[in-house]
């Protein structure tokens, strides 16, 4: 199965392909509605390439995107077909591309409900994760946050306290980043609010907290949370002093 840089990669080379056309049959004088058709093609092969990074089922991811990555290549086949003197062949191609497309889609629709969207699995290395590995996994995190309860902690320690303490006290999927020495981000997958304060107490009973911040991630990107609850460790040691 490809692996998701190349899945995400795989829509536009099937549109250019699509678009080949272009550079072997003469122009057409007129670019209405071949313009319009290869806008369509940019913004499916756009979002295939976005479902190649999200972390839906990896049967379903495949379907959907090599779905969608079809129908761009319909809407390129079309757009070349009207912006160029192509032949009838054309035309075949892009029906049977289309049907294709079509059918691939339809039939994510079967793995639907057994690979909805998985709860990330914590990296192999089952460690505490550099503040840097967010940025990479952002995408998956806010696709699963739009249909499972995703809840962000933000907690302040000593500098001194090693994170492995943490991940001893958390679930299996609950993930740990690293932001800066005694600052560490609990991402808790499958948990809603209830569930963070839960865990919170766990983590409190054993470790030394300072301070702690709890947002759900919902609605706003996972940089927006981040600063969101940042901002509240910074208004919390403001009214302390």
């Amino acid at each position: 199965m490809l692996v998701p840089m190349g899945l995400s990669l795989l829509p536009w080379v099937l549109v250019l392909l699509g678009l080949s056309p272009l550079w072997l049959f003469p122009r057409q004088g007129s670019l209405y509605p071949g313009v319009l058709f290869l806008l369509a093609a940019l913004l499916l092969a756009a979002t295939a390439s976005l479902y190649a990074r999200t972390s839906l089922g990896p049967r379903l991811r495949l379907l959907w995107v090599l779905g969608l990555s079809s129908m761009g290549t319909l809407m390129a086949l079309l757009a070349a077909q009207d912006l160029a003197q192509a032949p009838e062949g054309v035309a075949v191609a892009a029906a049977g591309v289309g049907l294709l497309g079509t059918s691939l889609f339809l039939l994510g629709l079967f793995f639907l409900g057994q690979e909805a969207l998985l709860l990330l699995p914590r990296p192999a290395s089952s460690g505490v994760l550099p503040g840097g590995a967010l940025q990479g996994l952002a995408p998956s995190l806010e696709a699963l946050a739009a249909v499972r309860p995703v809840t962000l902690l933000l907690l302040h320690t000593s500098p001194e306290q090693p994170g492995d303490e943490l991940l001893r006290l958390l679930r299996q999927p609950d993930m740990v980043f690293e932001l800066k020495p005694g600052q560490f981000l609990l991402v808790l997958q499958g948990s809603g609010p209830e569930g963070a304060q839960s865990a919170f107490r766990r983590i409190r009973q054993s470790l030394a907290i300072r301070a702690y911040a709890v947002l759900p991630l919902k609605g706003v990107s996972l940089q927006q949370a981040l600063r969101q609850l940042e901002g509240e460790l910074q208004h919390y040691y403001l009214t302390q002093h």
